[in-house]
């Protein structure tokens, strides 16, 4: 076939107009050096075209990736680590000028967190001046009045250093340890304090997480229990690749209807707020470090009576 039949079979296949296209097709005089030409300037604008939609599809689908990274970590409210670096110079060029943004953004928390942690500390001192100057009053009932105000203080001073202190382990990189020492001196410490928790199961293995973020969560959790009921249990079992730990108690548990609503900061369920004092952060805290993890905090009201706060960590066996 010549190279006018090659040039007009192509045209056919890209021109709408068939009658037009089968012009080509017919015999001709024309040079066939000037259609072959032609007929190379039309597979380079086809090449070219195809170039350029495979770069947009590229574009597209590095975005599309970019895209639910984010709402992945909007959605489980993970720890703030830096995206992956993918894809087109540009869409490279976007994700190292968001991690940059996040980098600063971080830095400024860290410092304001610092500043925080400080005022806290520092207001230690004059509220226990204050606590043995109350005791010195004379009137029984203005010394406990104020007695009581200076413990609320000082609990709002202590969930500003759990705040901190929280950010501190939110941070904290994943290592291999030993979860079962962990736990079991977690309980010594209890009894060595005076308070009964029994611990129920072992992991049986060593697992990689955050060690530190995983104390606090369970001491949170414990000190709730301990605060509002009796008989608690650190119950332990790994079920289908993951870690549970739930801290059980036969207190009051808490209405269906506030379940979610006592995971929000500074906030007390009106039925245990006077049970107990305390600042409405201890579970705010425990949800996020779990997050942190990549696990999830529930909790349960037990048939039996009290409540149940399940801790359910993937199992990363070392």
């Amino acid at each position: 076939m010549s190279a006018t039949a090659l040039f007009g079979l192509f045209v056919a296949m890209i021109v709408p107009n068939a009658h037009a296209a089968m012009l080509f097709m017919r015999p001709c005089h024309a040079d066939d050096t000037l259609l072959l030409i032609a007929c190379l300037l039309a597979t380079g604008f086809a090449l070219l075209a195809a170039a350029l939609w495979v770069h947009g599809y590229e574009q597209r689908s590095s975005i599309a990736r970019l895209a639910a990274a984010i709402e992945q970590r909007s959605d489980t409210d993970t720890l703030q680590q830096t995206f992956a670096e993918f894809g087109p110079p540009t869409v490279v060029r976007l994700v190292r000028a968001m991690n940059g943004a996040q980098r600063r953004d971080a830095e400024r928390v860290a410092e304001l967190l610092d500043v925080l942690a400080a005022y806290a500390h520092d207001l230690r001192t004059p509220l226990t001046r204050m606590g043995l100057r109350c005791e010195r009053l004379g009137d029984g009932e203005l010394r406990d009045a104020m007695e009581r105000d200076l413990a609320e203080m000082g609990e709002l001073v202590e969930a500003s250093l759990a705040c901190a202190r929280m950010q501190c382990c939110a941070g904290e990189p994943l290592r291999r340890f030993d979860a079962d020492g962990l736990l079991g001196t977690l309980i010594d410490n209890y009894k060595d304090a005076g308070r009964s928790v029994e611990l129920e199961g072992q992991v049986g293995c060593p697992v990689v997480t955050c060690p530190h973020a995983l104390r606090r969560v369970l001491v949170n959790l414990i000190d709730n229990a301990l605060r509002y009921g009796s008989d608690v249990r650190l119950c332990v079992r790994v079920d289908a690749g993951r870690v549970v730990l739930a801290v059980v108690d036969s207190g009051p548990g808490i209405v269906p209807a506030e379940m979610e609503a006592v995971f929000a900061p500074w906030y007390r369920a009106p039925q245990t707020a006077a049970r107990a004092p305390g600042s409405g952060l201890g579970l705010a805290i425990a949800r996020r470090l779990t997050l942190a993890m990549r696990g999830e905090l529930q909790l349960e009201n037990r048939r039996s009576g009290g409540l149940e706060a399940r801790v359910t960590l993937p199992l990363a066996v070392a």
